[in-house]
C-alpha cells in the first residue's frame, strides 16, 4: 500500500450521509480496543489465555485543528446533539463509521495565535470497517 497525506484523511460528523465535513480539522486519530477476557485456569501453567473475542469493543477518534467551526462546541453544550454519525474515509476508499459520543471538547485561545480545538469522540454501538484498495 502506498502511503498519503493525513490532510486528505476526511473526518465528517452529523448531518446527511456520509455527513458534514468539520472545517479546521489538522489531525485525525483514530484508536482501536477489545477488552480481553481472561479465562486462565490452572491447566495453562501459568501463562495467561484470553478469548479470541473481545469482551467489549471501543473505537476512539482524537481530532484537533484550527478553529473555525462551531459544530462541535454546539454540540457539546446541547446534550442532545452530542451523539451523531461518524465517517473517517481514507484516499485509498478505506472508511470507518458509525455513531460516536462527543465525549470531550476543548478550545483554546492563545493570547497572539489561532484558536484551537481538540475533540475525542468514543463509538457508540458497532463499527462499520470498509477496506480500502491498496
Amino acid at each position: 500500500m502506498d502511503g498519503f497525506l493525513g490532510r486528505d484523511i476526511v473526518f465528517q460528523w452529523g448531518g446527511n450521509s456520509p455527513g458534514d465535513t468539520i472545517a479546521g480539522v489538522r489531525e485525525k486519530g483514530i484508536e482501536c480496543n477489545g477488552e480481553a477476557i481472561d479465562v486462565t485456569s490452572d491447566e495453562n501453567d501459568g501463562w495467561r489465555v484470553v478469548l479470541s473475542e473481545a469482551g467489549q469493543n471501543e473505537v476512539t477518534i482524537s481530532l484537533s485543528g484550527v478553529t473555525k467551526d462551531d459544530r462541535l462546541a454546539a454540540a457539546w453544550f446541547s446534550i442532545n446533539n452530542r451523539i451523531q454519525p461518524a465517517f473517517l474515509t481514507y484516499p485509498n476508499g478505506r472508511q470507518i463509521s458509525g455513531n460516536f459520543y462527543l465525549q470531550s471538547f476543548t478550545d483554546t485561545g492563545p493570547y497572539n495565535d489561532a484558536t484551537t480545538f481538540e475533540a475525542e469522540l468514543i463509538s457508540t454501538g458497532p463499527v462499520t470497517y470498509v477496506a480500502g484498495s491498496n
